[in-house]
């Protein structure tokens, strides 16, 4: 890996944690498409990468979510119960996938969330930790499964399940979703990273500058969120959940 390549890497990662954390996916959908479109790092490879450097910069985020008191842990607890074993089966599932599926898979995944997201964003919220039906043990630890095999299976941690669940049919506040979604990731993805990286599926060259500019972005993402309103929040989740899937639509249509 070259100087150059490393400053890219570590600008990309700065840039995508401290989005990322704002709303609660993890950085990792901001990276998965950027590396597929600059570097086309295979799926598997992208996906155990993609989430070393989502538990850096979720780690360094949750830090200060928690200090907030924004994380709801009688939600986190039995999403971390589900999301153990979902991460292992999220590792091993990754390998089924060839490079145009995997991004045919994550890009309609993501455009489908989007337009959930802004179906749903001009109804009320509830108030901060108001205990909601996703509350109940058997659908937090059903969505807590479906979480660690996301998060295994394209890098992107928690917010893929829990943003749709949390905010969009629970109506539960952003900044709460935020903070419980990157408690969770930093609590079961090193599950993850650990069954991929045994498998050498992790580019550790390449997760190290990831991971710098992913730890500086995620400490101060939770200052900015303070900052930002909800509604903000909401836009700029639907936004750049569309960038990243178009992105990698735009990967194939050139080369076709």
């Amino acid at each position: 890996m070259t100087p150059l390549h490393a400053v890219e890497l570590l600008a990309i990662g700065f840039a995508a944690s401290i989005f990322g954390s704002l709303i609660g996916l993890g950085g990792g959908f901001v990276v998965i498409p950027v590396m597929r479109l600059a570097f086309n790092t295979p799926p598997a490879l992208l996906a155990g990468t993609s989430l070393v450097f989502v538990f850096a910069n979720t780690g360094a985020s949750a830090i200060g979510y928690i200090r907030q008191k924004r994380v709801d842990f009688a939600l986190a607890v039995p999403l971390i119960i589900g999301a153990i074993p979902g991460s292992l089966i999220g590792a091993i599932a990754v390998h089924g996938f060839s490079p145009t599926g995997f991004d045919l898979a994550y890009g309609t995944t993501l455009m489908l969330l989007a337009a959930l997201v802004l179906w749903r964003r001009g109804g009320n919220q509830r108030n901060p930790f108001e205990k909601t039906f996703a509350h109940r043990w058997p659908v937090a630890v059903t969505a807590g499964v479906l979480v660690g095999i996301f998060s295994s299976l394209f890098g992107i941690g928690a917010g893929l399940v829990l943003v749709p669940l949390l905010l969009v049919a629970a109506r539960m506040p952003p900044h709460i979703v935020a903070a419980t979604s990157g408690f969770t990731i930093l609590c079961t993805s090193p599950v993850g990273i650990l069954s991929q990286a045994l498998t050498h599926d992790v580019d550790w060259l390449s997760a190290l500058p990831l991971v710098i500019g992913g730890i500086a972005g995620g400490s101060i993402a939770p200052a900015i969120a303070r900052r930002v309103s909800s509604p903000r929040l909401i836009n700029l989740l639907a936004a750049g959940l569309i960038f990243a899937a178009v992105a990698l639509a735009a990967k194939h249509i050139f080369r076709g």
